[in-house]
């Protein structure tokens, strides 16, 4: 279990992840882990959660890596709040404020994350706390990602830990419905702090008929409006034709938790 400099798309998110489960019970249809993981292992069940609990390792990577004040997402293989082994979720957490790391997490558990809410709380402002939202409904999340939380509790979590200091931040990736998350958007931006911006990919071709110009102009329209800080992901950024974006719209590290006045030769630490 070691702290990692992901690549391609997944480093639009994070400088920095670190994977503590491999797997996932959400069951999204979407999701791009199993055939991730089918390349290598026909026999791969994306069900069945293995939690990585190497804490000896982490530990090892995390004093390594102190001080290079770069953020470390939680996580790309498994969710941290997929109800498998949530202690594990507690003891990286643990581990990774001891050497005082930046931290961003990204769940679908909705409230199972405010278990570690007094861990939340040790780390200030050195972590944000988010949701992936796809659908504004029950029906369509129940049929999309059964075991999910439901979107209601997603967005009540999201409340709740921004009453709570915790910063927050939503992926809306994948869009699927974008009228959809067009909605959920005006609902969450009064207590979010920023928003990832994607589309669907690899999907049965649902991406190919929608109007996703369109699209980013009625998000940016919103986020503006609501000023909420925002980031238009390269996969969708493709499609805009019309709407004027400055260069923090369009910068993978814009909405990284920021710097806190250390030394340019501590930033710039290598892993390795």
């Amino acid at each position: 279990m070691k702290i990692y400099e992901p690549q391609g798309r997944a480093r639009e998110y994070s400088p920095l992840a670190l994977n503590i489960k491999r797997g996932c019970s959400h069951s999204c249809l979407y999701c791009y882990v199993p055939q991730m993981f089918l390349k290598y292992n026909k026999s791969y069940v994306h069900s069945q959660v293995t939690a990585n609990t190497d804490f000896l390792i982490l530990e090892k990577s995390a004093k390594k890596l102190m001080g290079c004040n770069k953020q470390i997402l939680l996580s790309f293989t498994g969710d941290p709040y997929c109800g498998v082994s949530p202690e594990t979720t507690s003891k990286s957490l643990e581990i990774l404020l001891k050497y005082q790391h930046k931290v961003a997490i990204l769940t679908k558990g909705g409230s199972r994350c405010l278990k570690d809410l007094e861990i939340f709380k040790k780390y200030g402002n050195s972590i944000k706390v988010g949701a992936t939202l796809t659908f504004d409904n029950v029906k369509d999340s129940y049929e999309w990602e059964c075991n999910a939380a439901i979107p209601s509790d997603r967005i009540d979590t999201l409340r709740i830990l921004k009453e709570n200091g915790i910063r927050t931040w939503v992926s809306f990736e994948p869009v699927i419905f974008p009228n959809q998350t067009l909605n959920l958007l005006e609902i969450v931006s009064d207590f979010i702090d920023e928003v990832k911006v994607g589309k669907i990919n690899n999907y049965k071709n649902l991406d190919k008929n929608i109007d996703w110009n369109s699209f980013i102009r009625d998000v940016v329209s919103i986020c503006r409006n609501k000023e909420v800080p925002f980031y238009i992901k390269k996969d969708l950024l493709i499609f805009n034709e019309d709407t004027k974006l400055n260069t923090n719209e369009t910068d993978q590290d814009y909405l990284n938790i920021k710097d806190f006045g250390l030394k340019d030769d501590v930033k710039n630490c290598s892993l390795f």
